[in-house]
């Protein structure tokens, strides 16, 4: 049996078209004029969880900033970037100048805020887009976070203010293409050379890692087997990222494949607080605390949809 190339049989169907053959798609305002847009996004219409009352005033601020943020700037663009599976790059000073970055982490410009201010920080983004949350949970409450813990009173100074304002950007590299949930037996080998470290191997699903100016990176060191953290910085030689496509959730997340190939890394760049996977797993405790406020918040924002429309 034969079977016509997909191209042969696509021309069967290249017959004229009607004259609307091609139009774009009506407004929703037109086609569904009952539908509330989701550039709209309907006010808060519960407590939800019946949490004001266990929050203290410094918590309830941040939280009605983050929130009016996010139904005034984010809202009203989701759904384009979503569609086009975009970043919207122009809303992270924005988000900088919430000054939630860094979370819990005390100095070095962190907010310093509390384990529950920080989390509600979370549910806000989340209700209103768990896209952007997870671009700042990323940045924040990984790859801040590991600087924190594990970096050298230097590196924390010299990281951690401009990653608090959102002017510079970081990922964080421990999923592998065959490593996810047993990212403890990752590949990736960092050797010790001459002034510092060579780094080889590859990471996936890495969110933000396409335009990040920093990328945290774990690697087993070949000398002891343990796992440690380096410090990499945005179009290092032998450093390649590319974007992931096709993806049908979180959209607008920009998931990354990351190749290492021969990438030098200077002994000041290496975290020298994370000496095996134990300390990866501090930073992945207090993370999964925010993570799991992401479907706290999108189900607040299901909610007020509902009800809102």
């Amino acid at each position: 049996m034969t079977f016509r190339s997909l191209e042969a049989q696509d021309e069967k169907y290249k017959d004229p078209k009607s004259s609307y053959f091609n139009l774009p798609a009506l407004d929703v305002s037109i086609a569904f004029p009952q539908a509330t847009p989701a550039s709209i996004f309907p006010p808060c219409t519960s407590d939800y969880y019946q949490l004001d009352d266990l929050l203290t005033p410094e918590e309830r601020a941040i939280r009605m900033k983050v929130r009016e943020c996010m139904e005034k700037e984010i809202a009203p663009i989701m759904t384009k970037y979503w569609e086009k599976a975009e970043f919207p790059f122009h809303v992270i000073p924005k988000l900088g100048a919430l000054g939630i970055a860094g979370g819990t982490i005390k100095g070095y410009g962190c907010p310093g805020i509390s384990v529950t201010a920080s989390a509600l920080t979370m549910a806000e983004l989340s209700r209103v887009d768990a896209s952007c949350c997870t671009f700042v949970l990323v940045h924040s409450s990984l790859a801040m976070l590991t600087i924190a813990l594990g970096g050298s009173e230097t590196q924390k100074q010299k990281y951690l203010p401009s990653l608090a304002q959102l002017k510079t950007v970081s990922c964080w590299g421990l999923t592998e293409p065959d490593y996810g949930s047993d990212a403890s037996s990752l590949k990736t080998t960092a050797t010790k050379v001459a002034g510092g470290w060579i780094l080889e191997g590859q990471k996936r699903w890495i969110g933000n890692s396409t335009f990040a100016d920093l990328l945290v990176i774990f690697a087993r060191n070949t000398t002891t087997n343990q796992i440690n953290a380096f410090l990499v910085k945005k179009d290092a030689p032998g450093l390649q990222v590319t974007k992931i496509e096709n993806k049908i959730g979180l959209r607008i997340v920009q998931n990354g494949d990351i190749l290492l190939k021969q990438v030098f890394v200077p002994d000041e760049d290496k975290l020298d607080g994370i000496n095996s996977f134990q300390d990866t797993n501090k930073v992945l405790a207090i993370s999964r605390i925010m993570v799991a406020w992401m479907p706290i918040g999108i189900s607040m924002g299901v909610y007020d949809i509902v009800i809102g429309t």
